[in-house]
C-alpha cells in the first residue's frame, strides 16, 4: 500500500529531514489518506493501516503546531483571521494544507477510541476550543467580497467560511462524544470557554459560531460528564457565569436568549443523571427567579417572536421539572385525609423522565402564573402543569405541598375566562383520574364563592359548575362538602339569590343590567341544583342547612316562579329527611297562605307534596299529625264558585285534580291516615267543601226530591259517560250540556278515583262497557190510576273487570250525599246526571266484598235517608239503582232500625213510635217492597241448597289495607270413629274443631 510506504519513509527517512521537510511530506500524505479512507468504514483504518496511531499523532501535532504558530503574539481578530485563512479551503482541496489537515483529523476522530485518545494527549480538543472562541472575533465579510469567486477557486469566501464551520464543528462534536476529550478540556482549563461562548454577545454574522459552541457543549453533556468534569464545572462556577452573562445582555433578541437557555437546560438535564451538583449551582445562582422574571418580561409583548419565546421557555421549564438526581416521593399526608374514595391508592413515581424531581423548576411556572395577567402565558403554563399531572399520577401528590391549584383559585377571578375553565378542569382531573378527594382545593373554591360570587359572576358560575360535576361523580362528596364548609357557603349564595329575586320583583330590571341579572340567576340555579343533591338521603346535611338558616330561605323562595320547581325539590328532600316535620308544616302553611289567584303556586306545592307522600311512610304520618288533610282540603275553598260556569283557566281543574291526588297518596298504605280522613274530613266537611265549588246547588239538599211526572228517555247518558272517562284537566264539554253539570261529572270522577285509590295507576280507559248484567229480579210494574205503565230505563253500565275494590268507603258515602245537590235549570239534564251517578255508585256495590265494606259504614242507612223518595216511588228514575244497592247491602247486613225504616217508607201499617192518634189512612206494604225483602233473605249461592264442606277460614277484616285475621277451624281432617278393618264403607270426614288464630299483614293494594 502506497500510504504505508510513504509514512514509513516519513518515520524512517534515509537521511535527516528538517522540520519543514517533514511537514511537507506529511502534508503530501493527507490527500491520499482522505482519498483512501474517506469513503471506507472507519474500522478499515486500524485493519489496513497498522501505523494509524503514529500517523494520528503526527497529524495532531502538526495541527496544534500550525494553529499555535498563527495565534501567538497576535490580537484575537488577527489570530482568528490567520487561523481561519489557514483552515479554509482554497482553490482545491489538495492545495489547501489547512483544509486537508482538518479533514484528516475529522476522519480520524470518527475512528477508534484510541485515536481520540491520541488526539487528546496532544491537546487537539483544547486547541480547537480555543480556535472556536477566537472565531467569535472574525471580521465581517463585505457583501461584495463574500459573494465573489476567485478566478482559480470554485467557492466564494462566504461558502468557504460555511464549509469551515461545518467540518470544524463536526470534528469537535466527534471528539466530545468521548470521555477523554472532556477531561482534557477540564485539565487545560478550556472547558469554561464553551460556557462563556454560549452566553456571549456576538455579532450577528458570527452567531453560527455560538450555535456551534452550544452544539459541542450539549454533545459533551451527553457523553463526557465524568466526576472530574462535573467537579471542574462546579469549582469554576461555570453555571453561575452563564446566568450572569445572560443578565448582562438584555439587548439580545428573545429567541437568542431562549437558545442560550436551551443549551444550559440540556446540560443541566444531562448532568442531573449523574449528580445534583450543577442543579444546585443553578439554584444558588438565582437561576429560577431569573427564569420567572424572564417569562414575565415578555408577557405583554404581542409579537410572534415573543409569543414563541414564551411557549418554548415554558416547555423547557416543564422538561426541567422532571430532572433531578434524587427521586422524590409523594407526601404520605394524602393517605391520612378524612375522606377517601373507594379504591384510592397513593400512586408511586413511574421513573425518570415522567416523575417530578425538581420542585424549584415547578415553582417557576407557579410564580409566573400568579404574577401574570397574560392570557397566552397563563394558558401555556396551565397546559404545562396539566401535562405534568397527566404524565405521572404521582406528580400531583409530589407537588401537593406547593398548594398550586389552591393558590391559583384564590386569584383566578383576575384571569381570562379560558384560563378559569382550564383551572377548574384540572381540579376535576384530580377527582376523575386520580380518584382523590381534594379537600384543600374545595376549601379554596368555597372561599372564592363566599368572597367573589357577587362581583365575579361568570367565574363563580364556572366554579359552581365544577363543584356540581364533582358532586355528581361520587356520593362521598355530599359529606365532603359539608365538612369543608361548602354547604354553608351555598346557603349564603342562596340567600343572595333570594335578595336578587326580591329586588327584581320590586324594581324590575334595566336593559343594561339584564345580562348581569341573567348570569346571577344562572348561578342561583346551579346552587339550588347542588343543594338538592346534597340533601338527597343525607340527614346530616339537612340538619346543617336548617342550623345555618337555609331552610327558612328555601321556603321564602317558593313564591318565585324562576326557581320554584328547583326550590320545591330542596324542600322535598328536607321533608323526607329525619326532622322534616317543621318543613312539612311550613310547606302546608305556604300552601294555605298563598293568594287565591296564585293557582299555579298551589299546584306546584301540591305536586311536590305528593312526591314526598309517595316516597316515605314517615312523611305520610307527619302529614296526618300536622293536620295536612285539613290544609289540602281547604285549598278547594279557594275555588269557591269557580265551576258555576265555563272556566277558561285550565289551572282550576288542574288544581282540583291535584288536591284529590294528594289526599289519595297520603292515605295509600296508611290505615291510620285513612281513618283520620274519614272521621275528620269525610264525615264533617268534605261534602260542604266540594259543594262550594259552584257546580252543585247553592243550598244543602239532604234528600233526593220526589218527581210527580213521567220522564223521557235518558239521552244524555253517553255524553256524561264520555266526560266521566275523559281527561280531567282538559275536558271536552259539548255545547248542549250545562258547564256546571259537566264539572259535576268531573268532580264525581275525582271522588270515584279517590274512593277506589286509582290515582297514578294504570287504569283501563274502558272502565264502563255498554252492557250490564240484569238486575237480581224483574222490575216491578205497578199500574197507576190511569192504567198506564211507566218504563224506567236502566243504564247499561257494568263494573270493570276485575271488579273495583272500594278502598275509602267514606268517599262513596259523600258521593251519595252529594247526589241530591245535583241541580240545574234544565230538569231532564240534571236528572239524567243523577241517574248516571247513581249507576256509578251502584256499580261499586256489586261485589260481596264491597257490600261488606259499605255495610261497615252503615251505607244502607244513608240510602234510606237520602233516597227515601225514590225508594218508595217505583216510578222514580233512581228507584231501581237505589233499591238494587239496598237489596245487596241488606243481604249482607242490616240493622233492625234500618229494616223498620225501609218497611215503613210511605207510612204503611203502623206509625213509627211513639204512637200517636192519627186520622191518616194507612196503606198496605207495596208488593215491590215485599219482593225486595224476599230477595234480601234469599241466598245468592245455589250451593247453599245442598250439602258442601264449609271453607276452612273466616275473614273478619275486609279493608283493602292494614291487618287481617284468619280463623282456622282445623288443619287436618278428622273422622268420628276408626273404620272397620273389613268394612268397605268409607267413613265420613268432618271438619274438626280447631282453635288456631293466625294474624297476618294483608298485602298492600298496588
Amino acid at each position: 500500500m502506497h500510504l504505508k510506504k510513504l509514512f514509513s519513509e516519513y518515520t524512517h527517512p534515509p537521511h535527516q529531514l528538517t522540520e519543514q521537510e517533514k511537514d511537507d511530506k506529511l502534508y503530501n500524505m493527507l490527500p491520499l489518506f482522505c482519498k483512501v479512507f474517506g469513503s471506507s468504514p472507519t474500522c478499515d483504518m486500524n485493519e489496513k493501516f497498522w501505523d494509524i496511531l503514529a500517523f494520528c499523532q503526527q497529524v495532531s501535532l502538526l495541527m496544534v503546531s500550525e494553529i499555535r504558530k498563527r495565534a501567538s503574539n497576535q490580537s484575537t481578530e488577527a489570530a482568528s483571521c490567520a487561523i481561519a485563512k489557514f483552515l479554509e479551503i482554497e482553490n482545491c482541496e489538495e492545495s489547501s494544507n489547512g483544509w486537508m489537515l482538518l479533514s484528516t483529523l475529522n476522519l480520524l476522530a470518527a475512528g477508534d477510541y484510541t485515536l481520540v485518545q491520541v488526539m487528546s494527549e496532544v491537546s487537539v480538543p483544547s486547541t480547537l476550543v480555543k480556535c472556536l472562541y477566537l472565531f467569535f472575533d472574525l471580521p465581517e465579510l463585505s457583501e461584495k467580497e463574500a459573494n465573489t469567486k476567485d478566478t482559480n477557486s470554485d467557492f466564494t469566501p462566504k461558502e468557504r467560511r460555511i464549509l469551515l464551520q461545518k467540518i470544524f464543528v463536526q470534528l469537535l462534536v466527534r471528539l466530545c462524544s468521548h470521555r477523554i476529550p472532556s477531561e482534557e478540556l477540564a485539565r487545560k482549563d478550556d472547558l469554561r470557554l464553551l460556557f462563556t461562548a454560549i452566553t456571549s454577545s456576538v455579532a450577528s454574522y458570527n452567531t453560527m459560531w455560538r450555535k456551534s459552541a452550544a452544539e459541542v457543549l450539549m454533545t459533551l453533556s451527553r457523553h463526557g460528564l465524568t466526576p472530574l468534569v462535573v467537579g471542574y464545572i462546579h469549582s469554576n462556577s461555570c453555571v453561575a457565569g452563564c446566568i450572569q452573562n445572560m443578565k448582562k445582555i438584555p439587548e439580545l433578541a428573545p429567541l437568542e436568549l431562549v437558545e442560550m437557555f436551551v443549551t444550559l437546560f440540556c446540560f443541566l438535564k444531562d448532568s442531573s443523571e449523574v449528580s445534583s451538583t450543577l442543579l444546585d449551582d443553578f439554584r444558588q445562582a438565582q437561576g429560577y427567579p431569573f427564569l420567572s422574571d424572564f417569562l414575565l418580561k415578555f408577557e405583554n409583548d404581542n409579537s410572534s417572536e415573543a409569543q414563541e419565546t414564551i411557549r418554548n421557555l415554558v416547555l423547557m421549564v416543564t422538561s426541567l421539572c422532571m430532572c433531578g438526581y434524587i427521586e422524590l416521593k409523594p407526601s404520605q399526608a394524602s393517605t391520612g385525609s378524612l375522606f377517601q374514595m373507594q379504591g384510592f391508592i397513593l400512586p408511586q413515581p413511574s421513573g425518570r423522565g415522567t416523575s417530578v424531581r425538581n420542585i424549584q423548576a415547578f415553582r417557576v411556572l407557579q410564580n409566573a402564573f400568579l404574577k401574570s395577567n397574560s392570557s397566552l402565558l397563563c394558558s401555556t403554563i396551565l397546559d404545562a402543569i396539566s401535562s405534568i399531572y397527566h404524565s405521572d399520577n404521582a406528580n400531583y401528590f409530589i407537588l401537593e405541598n406547593q398548594n398550586t391549584l389552591t393558590q391559583f383559585t384564590e386569584k383566578i377571578q383576575h384571569k381570562p375566562a379560558e384560563i378559569q375553565q382550564k383551572l377548574f378542569d384540572l381540579i376535576e382531573f384530580l377527582v376523575y383520574q386520580l380518584n382523590f378527594v381534594p379537600c384543600k382545593e374545595l376549601i379554596s373554591m368555597s372561599i372564592f364563592l363566599k368572597t367573589h360570587s357577587l362581583n365575579y359572576v361568570d367565574c363563580s358560575i364556572l366554579c359552581m359548575q365544577t363543584l356540581l360535576n364533582i358532586l355528581k361523580h361520587n356520593p362521598i362528596f355530599k359529606d365532603v362538602y359539608r365538612e369543608v364548609g361548602l354547604l354553608e357557603v351555598m346557603v349564603t349564595c342562596l340567600t343572595r339569590y333570594g335578595s336578587l329575586l326580591e329586588d327584581k320583583k320590586v324594581s324590575g330590571t334595566n336593559a343594561k343590567d339584564y345580562k348581569l341579572v341573567c348570569r346571577q340567576e344562572k348561578l342561583g340555579e346551579l346552587v339550588v341544583e347542588a343543594l338538592t343533591i346534597l340533601l338527597t338521603s343525607n340527614s346530616s346535611n339537612a340538619n346543617v342547612l336548617r342550623e345555618c338558616g337555609g331552610a327558612k330561605c328555601v321556603h321564602k323562595l317558593v313564591q318565585y316562579t324562576e326557581c320554584r320547581n328547583s326550590i320545591l325539590g330542596i324542600i322535598k328532600e328536607l321533608v323526607l329527611t329525619t326532622g322534616g316535620d317543621d318543613d312539612m308544616t311550613q310547606l302546608l302553611h305556604t300552601l294555605n297562605s298563598a293568594p287565591r289567584t296564585q293557582l299555579q303556586l298551589k299546584i306546584d306545592i301540591l305536586e311536590a307534596l305528593k312526591l314526598c307522600l309517595k316516597e316515605s311512610h314517615r312523611t305520610r304520618t307527619v302529614f296526618r299529625k300536622t293536620n295536612g288533610f285539613v290544609y289540602v282540603t281547604s285549598v278547594l275553598v279557594a275555588l269557591e264558585g269557580r265551576l258555576s260556569q265555563k272556566e277558561s283557566n285550565p289551572e282550576v281543574l288542574q288544581l282540583l285534580s291535584i288536591v284529590f291526588q294528594t289526599i289519595c297518596t297520603a292515605m295509600r298504605f296508611e290505615p291510620a291516615n285513612a281513618k283520620f280522613f274519614y272521621h275528620e274530613v269525610c264525615r264533617t266537611s268534605l261534602c260542604d267543601t266540594v259543594r262550594l265549588l259552584g257546580c252543585f246547588s247553592g243550598e244543602k239538599v239532604s234528600k233526593i226530591s220526589e218527581i210527580d211526572f213521567e220522564t223521557t228517555s235518558n239521552g244524555f247518558q253517553e255524553v256524561y259517560q264520555n266526560i266521566f272517562v275523559g281527561p280531567v284537566t282538559n275536558p271536552d264539554i259539548p255545547e248542549e250540556i250545562s258547564p256546571s253539570l259537566a264539572y259535576t261529572t268531573i268532580v264525581y270522577r275525582l271522588l270515584y278515583d279517590l274512593a277506589l285509590d286509582l290515582f297514578d295507576k294504570n287504569i283501563n280507559t274502558n272502565i264502563f262497557s255498554t252492557k250490564s248484567p240484569p238486575l237480581s229480579r224483574d222490575i216491578s210494574i205497578q199500574g197507576d190510576i190511569n192504567g198506564k205503565r211507566s218504563n224506567v230505563n236502566s243504564l247499561n253500565l257494568s263494573p270493570p273487570t276485575p271488579d273495583p275494590i272500594i278502598v275509602h268507603p267514606g268517599v262513596v258515602v259523600c258521593m251519595l250525599q252529594l247526589l241530591p245537590c245535583i241541580k240545574d235549570d234544565h230538569f231532564e239534564m240534571y236528572l239524567s246526571l243523577q241517574l248516571f251517578i247513581a249507576e256509578i255508585i251502584k256499580s261499586l256495590v256489586r261485589s260481596e266484598r264491597n257490600q261488606q265494606v259499605m255495610c261497615d259504614k252503615n251505607f244502607a242507612n244513608y240510602l234510606l235517608t237520602i233516597g227515601s223518595e225514590p225508594l218508595q216511588n217505583e216510578n222514580h228514575p233512581l228507584h231501581n239503582s237505589l233499591q238494587y244497592m239496598l237489596e245487596r247491602l241488606a243481604a249482607q247486613a242490616i240493622e233492625a232500625k234500618d229494616l223498620r225504616q225501609f218497611l215503613r217508607l210511605g207510612n204503611p201499617t203502623l206509625p213509627v213510635l211513639p204512637l200517636v192518634p192519627t186520622n191518616q189512612e194507612l196503606s198496605p206494604v207495596p208488593l215491590t217492597r215485599i219482593k225486595t225483602l224476599v230477595s234480601m233473605t234469599t241466598p245468592k249461592d245455589f250451593r247453599a241448597q245442598s250439602s258442601y264442606t264449609l271453607p276452612p277460614f273466616v275473614e273478619f277484616d275486609m279493608s283493602a289495607e292494614g291487618f287481617g285475621c284468619l280463623y282456622l277451624p282445623s288443619i287436618a281432617p278428622q273422622s268420628p270413629s276408626a273404620p272397620s278393618v273389613v268394612s268397605t264403607v268409607d267413613s265420613s270426614v268432618l271438619g274438626g274443631i280447631g282453635a288456631v288464630i293466625v294474624c297476618f299483614l294483608r298485602k298492600k293494594q298496588s
